[in-house]
């Protein structure tokens, strides 16, 4: 199948066709369809982790099932960045690599 260019945004969860550098940091990236669903899936595995371990915030003493939630996340956020990365220019390549997440 062929490949795509997109731009992906990470904070606001962005899969576009068209690049709004004014939306935040972009990684262009080129993608089949299934690529792309492959991506949104792990915005909404990292999204339900985030709002799982909100629901902790009122319970400061119980920090074990939170800690398990932030590692799901973090593990979601890596998984995200890292398929980017595979599937990204070396621009993309470039940046993700300067974040040292893998």
């Amino acid at each position: 199948m062929a490949r795509k260019k997109y731009y992906v945004t990470v904070d606001t969860e962005e899969i576009r066709e068209v690049s709004l550098p004014e939306n935040g940091i972009e990684y262009e990236i080129y993608a089949t369809p299934e690529e792309v669903k492959e991506v949104e899936v792990l915005f909404a595995r990292k999204e339900k982790n985030a709002k799982d371990a909100v629901k902790f915030v009122g319970k400061p003493f119980d920090e074990q099932p939170v800690d398990a939630k932030r590692d799901n996340y973090e593990g979601d956020l890596i998984a995200l960045y890292r398929k980017l990365y595979d599937i990204g220019t070396d621009k993309t390549k470039s940046e993700i690599k300067e974040l040292r997440l893998f």
